[in-house]
């Protein structure tokens, strides 16, 4: 159990790692148009696709991992390709960020404050979009749930494994909506300005995270 719980909870802690969900949904907390609902209804968007990767994770790569060993040739090729990608990523990332206007209308929280979202309908289907589009969290979440394909521990284990993998990769989306339900006067305030300084930092952030784990996936495909 400790030795699946190594490989899974530091790839989980990368993937909870999401600036721009997190900003956009600390902008909508923050606003004044029906922020529960439409905050709810985006939070609950997110967790559907989580929950899909998941679903997703497992079953490709039990098909993927035959093996049943994190030293086989397909795990270790797919952990290279997934580190090869995160660094791509991070390439993008920094380079979007200094090629880009962030004051054009297409910036997420030009998006989020647009009336065309200011239902929880089109929150939902804004979580869905952003958390599909995030894709530094997907590229080390389907590592997390290969880990526990892959592990020989037992079954019960594992179930333990994939829900705490879960819950850390879900926690900073949930836990505003959490805030915000049991301090709604005070929590306005607080997202507000925690809204502020996740975009101020949010490519340092995600840029950070992207070549950490896509160098230590990399180093784990060539050490099997």
């Amino acid at each position: 159990m400790q030795d699946l719980l190594t490989k899974v909870v530091p790839l989980a802690l990368g993937a909870a790692v999401s600036p721009t969900v997190l900003g956009l949904e600390l902008l909508i907390f923050s606003s004044p148009k029906r922020p529960v609902a439409r905050g709810a209804a985006y939070v609950a968007g997110t967790l559907v696709v989580l929950s899909g990767l998941t679903v997703m994770g497992l079953v490709v790569t039990n098909h993927g991992t035959g093996l049943g060993t994190s030293a086989n040739p397909v795990t270790r090729a797919i952990d290279g390709t997934l580190g090869f990608l995160l660094l791509l990523l991070a390439l993008h990332t920094g380079l979007k960020a200094v090629t880009t206007d962030r004051d054009r209308p297409d910036d997420p929280a030009a998006t989020a404050g647009s009336p065309r979202f200011a239902s929880p309908g089109a929150a939902f289907v804004l979580g869905i979009v952003m958390m599909l589009s995030n894709f530094s969290t997907i590229l080390l979440y389907l590592p997390a749930m290969r880990a526990v394909t892959a592990s020989p521990a037992p079954r019960a284990d594992q179930v333990v494994a994939v829900v705490l993998a879960f819950l850390i990769t879900a926690s900073p989306i949930i836990a505003p909506l959490v805030l915000r339900l049991v301090a709604p006067g005070p929590s306005a305030g607080w997202f507000e300005s925690l809204h502020r300084l996740v975009t101020r930092y949010q490519t340092q952030l995600a840029v950070g995270i992207e070549v950490i784990f896509g160098v230590y996936l990399l180093v784990k495909a060539v050490r099997g």
